[in-house]
């Protein structure tokens, strides 16, 4: 395990004893037996650390997957996508529940780092295509990156009711299908 590792899991165990606002840079390097300098050349604060524990395990499996598939195929699995983004989060739900919770309404950390990745994920998926303007791309692009982030952070913290290949569903019908038809209609005029 390298030090960005070791400095990830030091924190995760931190959130399942502590909230998120009294976590300090010198508690995630006691944990993880590193120094301050070590915590600054893999991470630049606490939210970083988030982001990454975020892309590692849930936009890098959709990013290398979405890579390996033509735009065709991505789309025929889209709620498939979705429901393992939600998947991912019950699978990590201590960790999860225990950051999101005291945040809810409080601090933006989450939301933050969820719009951020799946803004940027969006960006290159719709970048693929030569659809519309850039603009209007990119404001699809944070459209559905923030509502998902909210979407996420909601389910979340009320404790991750609804199963998540259900949820996706949910959130597909709604989202989706606005996505497919502009884009789709589009690319047909174009």
């Amino acid at each position: 395990m390298g030090a960005s590792e070791a400095l990830e899991a030091s924190f995760k165990k931190l959130v399942l004893r502590h909230p998120y606002s009294k976590i300090t840079v010198a508690e995630i390097c006691r944990e993880a037996h590193l120094s301050r300098k070590t915590f600054y050349v893999n991470f630049q604060d606490k939210e970083d650390i988030v982001a990454s524990i975020f892309e590692r395990g849930a936009v890098g499996p959709i990013r290398a997957l979405n890579a390996a598939l033509t735009r065709d195929q991505a789309r025929s699995i889209s709620v498939a996508y979705t429901e393992n983004l939600y998947s991912y989060f019950e699978s990590e739900k201590d960790y999860y529940q225990k950051l999101v919770g005291p945040m809810f309404g409080k601090d933006d950390t989450f939301i933050r780092v969820v719009t951020r990745s799946l803004f940027s994920l969006n960006q290159e998926i719709l970048g693929q295509d030569d659809i519309g303007t850039e603009q209007e791309r990119e404001y699809v692009s944070y459209f559905f990156a923030s509502s998902q982030a909210m979407f996420c952070q909601k389910w979340i913290a009320d404790g991750m009711p609804i199963p998540p290949k259900r949820l996706a569903e949910i959130y597909c019908s709604m989202a989706y299908s606005y996505w497919f038809e502009t884009f789709d209609g589009a690319e047909k005029q174009g």
